[in-house]
Formats: C-alpha cells, sequence, structure tokens
C-alpha cells in the first residue's frame, strides 16, 4: 500500500459512494461490493507503507504452505518448494517497483 499525501481522495470516495451506491450481491448471509477506485491525483501518493500482517508466520523454519496473493506470489511459492523470509523480500520489491 502507498501512503496519500492528500486525504481528499477518501471524501469523494465517500460521496460517490453515497450518491451512486456499489452494486452488491447477498451470498450465504453477507453482502459482497462491487470495487470501486479511488480516483488517485498523479504524484500525490507517499512512502510505501508495510500492512495486513494477518497471516504473519514465524520465520525461524521452512514453509510449504500456500501464500501471498497470486499477483506477488513469490517462484519459491508457485514451484512449492520450501520458502522463508525472501518470499518477503519478493513481495517488497513486487510493489515497489
Amino acid at each position: 500500500m502507498f501512503e496519500l499525501a492528500d486525504n481528499s481522495v477518501f471524501t469523494k470516495f465517500e460521496e460517490d459512494e453515497l450518491q451512486n451506491p456499489s452494486p452488491r450481491k447477498e451470498l450465504d448471509g453477507r453482502s459482497i461490493y462491487l470495487s470501486r477506485e479511488l480516483e488517485m491525483i498523479p504524484g500525490k501518493l507517499g512512502a510505501p507503507v508495510l500492512c495486513d500482517f494477518g497471516s504473519a508466520m514465524l520465520g525461524d523454519v521452512e514453509h510449504l504452505e500456500d501464500v501471498q496473493p497470486d499477483i506477488y506470489r513469490a517462484p519459491e511459492v508457485i514451484l512449492e518448494a520450501p520458502w522463508w523470509y525472501s518470499i518477503d523480500i519478493w513481495n517488497v520489491g513486487c510493489m515497489v517497483s
């Protein structure tokens, strides 16, 4: 994720959602919403921010689990090879490049 230098993009997002709600559907008792793009101002992004450690795993042993979003998935994970900290460096490189 990237820090936003101008938070007004969120105000516009909220106003758009109130005036023209995103399409949604109900499935198994929960609402699923269609994504809405943020109208970003070119050149107004701040520094990258690391976030979402909800799937964090201890790194002192090799792992074989299937992790990471497809778009940022490290080669070791794709090949189902043992992995550890190096896959995090791959993720950071994908996000900041």
